[in-house]
């Protein structure tokens, strides 16, 4: 669960910091619209009041006259704390300029002040744009002049200086709305997080629940084939912790080991198609009989494919009959071509075999056993394989080895526990 925690408190902090920034975003430009508006709409009305005080002037075209009601227009704003032009500049209607002033326009501004003909925009709306100069910011504005009697009588050209406490503001508010936001997030992020802890848990508890039953059907399955051929359900118990022992000690992953565990458990499940008379022949079968015997591993193929979660036991159910010389049925594989887990089921099925009762045989020792087995390394066997089997198999030997009781089934229960059962 510590796992769980570190991820879901990472999420979640990282959802409040993205929230926080989003947030800044929007605020960012909800203020910069707001202040655009503002100043747009204070140009506008300053030029229209420019219009209105100066009818004549303008429409004469007298450029000098025009330039000093601009300069005029200039110096009375230059006290404005909201701010104040630094340049203005009056068209006609054919937008042609006709005058044009400016007061402390720094040289930075003006060398980014858009003196193109396609700044004017079509029709009579207003038209605008940001210029940064250092820790400065400006307004270009184009303003559309009427007449009295709602003519057009030109346009009248600015650039504004924005205050300090403008920026300041909006740089303000945005701090203030980030850390807000981020805040409500975090609170948010706190509120869910033992409501999120709480539905894992449970969702873990019922997904626990259908794990294990998926086990224990697995388990039933396995057995209810191990008797029909054995007279005893160990048999499965035993050889799939042979299995594991070994896997463990060749380093193989635990995604491996999980289809491994299943593949044994249902190594020999395509044997429910194979008649009694064939099954449960007491002598060696026939060379008919035997091919029929070696359907069994098709039709287990067939079986597991049913089901999406059984299809990782194809591995051990389609390949623990395969031999490292190519011998081996169905496929015939050679050497690696078998696949890893197939090869180390077939070394602890047969081990099994030997070593544990059957109807029609008495139970050898270990040593016994392996003298057997050494004649098929590198034939039968993987002889990498075989060489730690024999070297590890006797700790697995001496704590399950041929018995019939529980032991086995409750020593993987818990062993399976360490690969199906991951936090």
């Amino acid at each position: 669960m510590s796992r769980l925690h570190q991820r879901l408190a990472l999420r979640l902090g990282l959802g409040a910091l993205l929230a926080g920034l989003l947030a800044g975003l929007v605020t960012l430009f909800i203020e910069s619209e707001r202040v655009d508006d503002t100043i747009l709409s204070m140009a506008t009305q300053e030029a229209a009041a420019f219009s209105r005080l100066s009818p004549g002037v303008q429409k004469s075209g007298d450029a000098d006259k025009i330039r000093n009601l601009l300069q005029s227009f200039l110096h009375s704003h230059q006290a404005s704390p909201q701010g104040h032009f630094v340049m203005v500049e009056i068209y006609d209607p054919d937008r042609t300029e006709l005058a044009q002033a400016s007061d402390n326009l720094p040289p930075a501004v003006e060398h980014q002040v858009d003196t193109g003909t396609q700044r004017f925009p079509k029709g009579y709306e207003p038209w605008y744009r940001k210029i940064a100069a250092g820790e400065q910011i400006y307004l270009q504005v184009l303003i559309p002049l009427f007449t009295g009697d709602n003519q057009p009588a030109g346009t009248f050209e600015g650039v504004y200086h924005i205050p300090a406490f403008e920026v300041r503001t909006i740089t303000g508010r945005v701090t203030g709305t980030v850390v807000l936001a981020a805040l409500v997030a975090l609170l948010t992020a706190l509120a869910l997080y033992p409501i999120i802890i709480g539905l894992h848990r449970e969702q873990e508890h019922l997904s626990h629940d259908l794990l294990t039953a998926n086990l224990d059907i697995l388990a039933v399955l396995g057995s209810a084939i191990a008797k029909r051929d054995s007279d005893t359900h160990a048999h499965n118990f035993r050889v799939t912790l042979y299995a594991l022992g070994l896997a463990e000690r060749a380093g193989v992953p635990a995604e491996e080991m999980r289809k491994l565990m299943k593949g044994s458990w249902l190594h020999d499940v395509g044997k429910i198609a194979i008649s009694d008379t064939i099954l449960l022949k007491p002598g060696k079968l026939d060379e008919a009989e035997f091919t029929v015997m070696k359907t069994h591993v098709d039709h287990g193929l067939d079986i597991i494919a049913q089901s999406k979660w059984l299809e990782d036991a194809a591995q051990v159910v389609g390949g623990h009959h395969e031999k490292w010389n190519g011998t081996g049925y169905p496929q015939g594989l050679r050497g690696e071509e078998i696949p890893l887990n197939a090869r180390i089921f077939a070394l602890a099925d047969v081990f099994d075999a030997l070593t544990s009762r059957r109807p029609y045989k008495q139970p050898m020792s270990m040593e016994a056993a392996l003298a057997i087995m050494a004649e098929g390394r590198g034939t039968h066997f993987d002889p990498a394989l075989y060489d730690l089997f024999v070297s590890t198999v006797a700790e697995d030997f001496n704590a399950f080895g041929g018995r019939e009781d529980d032991r086995a089934r409750l020593l993987l229960f818990k062993r399976a526990r360490r690969y199906f059962f991951q936090s």
